[in-house]
């Protein structure tokens, strides 16, 4: 890592610090106010509650004991409380066509993209070491799973249902979809890439 993206990565952290530490202050002094205007409230205070029991004569003690599970007239006895077992959630699994594009992605990534961001650079008159264009092509990969749940959503959202076989002109019409998506986001980090920096 270069002294350059160290300081970029600090200085992103500092931002994000001093964001939370603002958000915390902004709680604070909410917690504070609310803290002053319970203590401003009228408070109910109940003086001393004395019971004279020995002034009281029982003679018979008949009735229902209900402590807070059945409500009068509900009825039911202990047994009608029986736990339900618990369900086991299994979670969905990813679609059919989710691997295959994903490996297509990874190869994308993994030959033609590193050319394409050589050429970008090329293009807008910038100049990245073998490190930062790593670093860029694998902060890429790490969000191109979303990119094709995204359109794998939107073709089901237009009425598509895979089969349970490889459909492959889908997975080339995504893989192509993600990978401009990839093309037009290095386009656009290139050319707003200030010159000089992350070069050799």
């Amino acid at each position: 890592m270069s002294i350059y993206e160290y300081f970029v990565k600090l200085h992103r952290y500092l931002l994000w610090q001093t964001k939370k530490i603002r958000a915390l202050e902004r709680r604070l002094h909410a917690l504070e106010a609310r803290l002053r205007e319970m203590e401003a409230q009228p408070r109910t205070s109940i003086e001393r509650i004395e019971y004279k029991f020995d002034q009281l004569k029982v003679e018979t003690l008949e009735g229902t004991l209900n402590i807070g599970i059945t409500p009068p007239g509900a009825g039911g006895t202990i047994e009608d409380f029986a736990v339900e077992p618990v369900k086991t959630v299994i979670p969905k699994p990813e679609p059919v066509l989710m691997r295959p594009i994903q490996e297509k992605v990874a190869a994308y990534l993994n030959g033609e993209a590193s050319e394409t961001l050589k050429r970008l650079e090329q293009q807008y008159g910038r100049r990245l070491d073998d490190t930062y264009r790593q670093f860029i092509l694998q902060d890429i990969a790490r969000q191109t799973d979303e990119r094709i749940r995204f359109y794998l959503q939107e073709k089901a959202n237009h009425g598509y249902v895979p089969s349970g076989d490889r459909d492959e002109a889908v997975e080339n019409e995504i893989f192509q979809k993600v990978k401009a998506d990839i093309e037009q986001s290095l386009d656009a980090f290139l050319k707003h890439f200030p010159s000089g920096e992350g070069s050799t």
